[in-house]
């Protein structure tokens, strides 16, 4: 896939205070996963622990109807 350009902005201007208020707006929509060092052997898994979360969060949550952290806490 290909990469975009991108687009400079200049902090402050009309643009910049548009385009930041739509990224703000879409966050809402967004995850951030923290993973930190190795692989995920204790959760019986062979492949790296961000594949595991994307498994719980495309394949499991949708159809269980829960968070992936209440799955994981229950």
């Amino acid at each position: 896939s290909k990469v975009p350009s991108g687009e400079a902005l200049t902090f402050g201007d009309e643009n910049f205070v548009s385009l930041e208020a739509a990224g703000v707006k879409e966050a809402r929509n967004a995850a951030f996963v923290l993973v930190a060092g190795g692989l995920g052997e204790r959760l019986g898994y062979k492949g790296i622990k961000v594949m595991w979360l994307e498994f719980l969060i495309v394949y499991l949550q949708p159809r269980l109807g829960k968070s992936v952290m209440l799955m994981y806490h229950s």
